[in-house]
Order: structure tokens, then sequence, then C-alpha cells
């Protein structure tokens, strides 16, 4: 019974899907947004199922898929030329299948050179097709693209043509031009973007409205209407507002319920859609339930991160790769990788060397190489590094015996540094006698 239920959920994710995807490509539309929620809300929230359901229509050739394929390849940081030739492969499929935002793409990468000289012939070709397509993203780029903006400004007929269509685009593209002369003109047409539609717009007035303005209420409701409309960084910035111990000001604290789950679904969301960043706290909150979420489903968005290039991702996919958190060790590989990773300056990878030298994973055990990295790590910024030498240094390992003298006076530096909770988190370690990385 247990496996009949399995493939009928399986099912169900797959007509959603499908039918959502298909959505997307009748609207020709560039958000994935009904798609993630589509998958999210058919499968209890399985991110998983949202990667393995693109790649199977990619590889069926559904143009939608097709597209967001190209968007994934160019963001792992493949090698340039072979990333460059699969991103177009993919794309100009969507875009030969009529697939209007994979005509834009076509146009960027012609643009920016992917895989080797820029072509604006063959930019300008993708984004005349899209533009008689209607795409009004494709309209805005092209009075962007051939000056028209900067040199004709709001009085062009052309601009004047598109305004009066409500084209979110050329508002947003009028506030970036006239930024740098007269802010509060930008902040017209940013404000004129947002009331018709924009995401993007919504988001940075949000922003604004919250870090620089100070008006927490009107700064959270637009942070919310541009998360209502699938932009990531701003469903991203919500959810860090909304997870039980987020430290926020008193102001916007007495606005902001916290919900781990509409957080963890906000992250979701924003990570499906490509925000990067969002892949880490979203990691962080698995970890807090782990038996909601699998340490393997935590490894799997630290290589997502990881292949993103992102740099704390490297250190966590490492770290756990060494320590066979979520995976099957490799400790060799996990350490050659922090290794390279602390070669290129790379902040938290020495702590994540530390580690592996104080638990001896994946190295040799060996105290002084331990401390060294912690050194190094607290050279670089890190706060937490003299609790944690002191901490080590009072436990001991198997390359060195404790040293009680030598711990305090890592202690007290901790203190004089400013450390938090430096004599709180010494007991802690010390009470527990290990240390990880990862908790």
């Amino acid at each position: 019974m247990l496996g009949v239920a399995v493939a009928q959920e399986v099912a169900d994710a797959r007509q959603a899907f499908n039918a959502a995807l298909d959505a997307v490509l009748q609207a020709q539309s560039e958000s994935l947004g009904p798609v993630i929620s589509a998958v999210l809300d058919s499968t209890g929230g399985d991110e998983r199922a949202y990667y393995r359901l693109m790649q199977e229509a990619a590889d069926a050739g559904h143009p939608v898929a097709l597209s967001w394929l190209g968007g994934q390849i160019r963001r792992q940081g493949a090698p340039q030329a072979d990333a460059a030739a699969r991103i177009k492969a993919a794309v100009e499929q969507a875009a030969d299948k009529g697939y209007v935002p994979a005509l834009i793409q076509m146009a960027d990468l012609a643009y920016a050179a992917a895989g080797g000289a820029a072509d604006e012939k063959q930019g300008l070709h993708y984004l005349m097709k899209a533009c008689k397509a209607g795409s009004p993203r494709a309209r805005a780029l092209y009075l962007l693209l051939t000056n028209r903006l900067e040199e004709e400004g709001a009085s062009s007929p052309a601009v004047q043509a598109e305004l009066q269509k409500k084209n979110f685009y050329v508002e947003e593209y009028l506030s970036a031009i006239s930024a740098t002369q007269d802010e509060a003109a930008s902040k017209e047409w940013m404000h004129a973007a947002a009331a018709h539609g924009s995401p993007g717009a919504a988001c940075s007035l949000g922003l604004y409205y919250l870090r620089t303005e100070g008006q927490e209420k009107r700064g959270l409701e637009l942070l919310q209407k541009a998360a209502e409309l699938d932009h990531p960084e701003a469903m991203c910035y919500l959810a860090s507002m909304l997870v039980p111990d987020a430290e926020l000001p008193d102001a916007l604290a007495d606005l902001v319920t916290p919900d781990a789950g509409r957080a963890i679904r906000l992250f979701q969301r924003a990570a499906l859609s490509g925000y990067v960043p969002a892949l880490l706290p979203l990691a962080g909150e698995y970890r807090k339930q782990p038996a909601a979420y699998s340490a393997e489903r935590v490894f799997a968005l630290y290589r997502l991160a990881a292949d993103a290039g992102d740099p704390r991702g490297g250190v966590a996919y490492a770290y756990c790769l060494a320590s066979g958190r979520g995976c099957t060790a490799e400790p060799e590989r996990g350490a050659a990788i922090l290794n390279r990773l602390v070669d290129a300056g790379v902040p938290f990878a020495n702590m994540a060397l530390a580690d592996l030298y104080f638990n001896g994973t994946g190295v040799p055990a060996d105290m002084t190489r331990a401390v060294a990295a912690l050194t190094a790590a607290a050279a670089e910024g890190v706060p937490q590094c003299y609790t944690l030498m002191a901490a080590l240094t009072q436990i001991g390992n198997a390359s060195k015996a404790p040293d009680p003298a030598r711990a305090r006076l890592y202690l007290r530096l901790a203190q004089e540094r400013g450390e938090v909770n430096s004599q709180q988190a010494f007991d802690i370690l010390v009470n527990t006698g290990t240390w990880k990385f990862i908790p």
C-alpha cells in the first residue's frame, strides 16, 4: 500500500508540474513561480522534485524547461567554452520553439559574448523577434540599447507609447538613468514601476524604506508585494525576518510574527527561482529540524551552492565530504578542497580545516595545525576563533595534551576582542568535549 501511495504522489506532482509549465509557456511568462508553487504544494515542500522534474522536462524538449536549464548551467560556473555551448544549445532550442523569454536570453548571450566575441547584429536579431512577439521587456531593452531612452528621454514618442502601455521595464530603466542626477525623479519612476507590477521595483523600494528611510511598515508592505510577485531577493529577505531566532530592530520586530514554516517555504521558492543566497539559509533551517529534513537533503543544498560559486557553500560542501555528513565520506577530497579554498582566501575555510585537524577527519589529528588554522581565521575577521582556540586547547586531542593555562590565555584574548558570550560558549564546548564546524 505504501508503494501505491508514493506512486500516486509522484503522479500527482508530475501532473501539477506539467500543467503549470504549460501555463507558463502559454502566457509567455518569465516567472516560474507558478511551477515552483505547484511542485511544492503537490510534494509537501520537497524542492528536490522540482529539479528532477525540470531536468526531465528539458530532456523531453519543453521550451520553458530548456530555458531554465540554460540558466542553471550559467550559474554553475562550468568551464567557459563548454558551458557556453551547452547554454546556447538549450536556450536556442527553446527560442526556436517560440518561447519568447528564450529569445531575450539569446539576445543577452550574443551581447554578453558568451562563448566568443560579442555579436550585436545577432543580439539585435533575437531582440527584434521578441519585440515582434509583443514582449514588453524586449521593447524596453531595444529602447535602452539604441540609446533612445537616454538621448531622447521620457519625451520620446516611442517611450511615451511604452509608458502608456504601463511598461514597467521602461520605468525601471528611466529610474536608473536619472538616479545619478535626480534622486527624486529616480524614486518617482521606481514608484511608477512598482505600481505597474514590477517585482524588482517593489523589492528595491521596500529595502530602501527599511534601510534608509526607517519606514518599516511601508518597506515591509513593498517587500511582501514583491514576494507575492515571485521576486527571489524579496522572498529571501522576508524569510530571514521570519525565522524564530532572527535578530530584528524593535520597530520591525513589532510588525513580524516568527514563522519557521513560512520562512522555509519562502527560502525554498527563492532558491528554486535561482537565487543562490537562499540556499545556505535554507540548509540552516533544515539543520534545525533533523527529524523532518535529512542530512542528505542539507548536503544537496550545500552542493548546489558550491556549484553556483558560493564561497561558504563550497566550505560547507567540502566539510561534509570530509566528514561524511549527508554523503559518502571522501576525507582526502574534502580536505583538498578546503585547502584550495584556504589558499583562495575564502572566509571560514580555515575554521572548517581546523575542525578536521582537531578531530583527525581526513587528515591526521594535529592540534598545532588546528590552532594555526583558527589563528588564520581570526586574522580574517572571524570573531569566535579565540573562544574556539581556548576550548580546543582545554580539551586536547590525540596529538597534544590539554593545556589549561594556554586555554585561559586564549579565552582572555577572546574577551578582550569583544567576542560575544565567549565564556558561555567555552563552557559548552568543553563540557561536550568536542567541536564540530557544522553542529
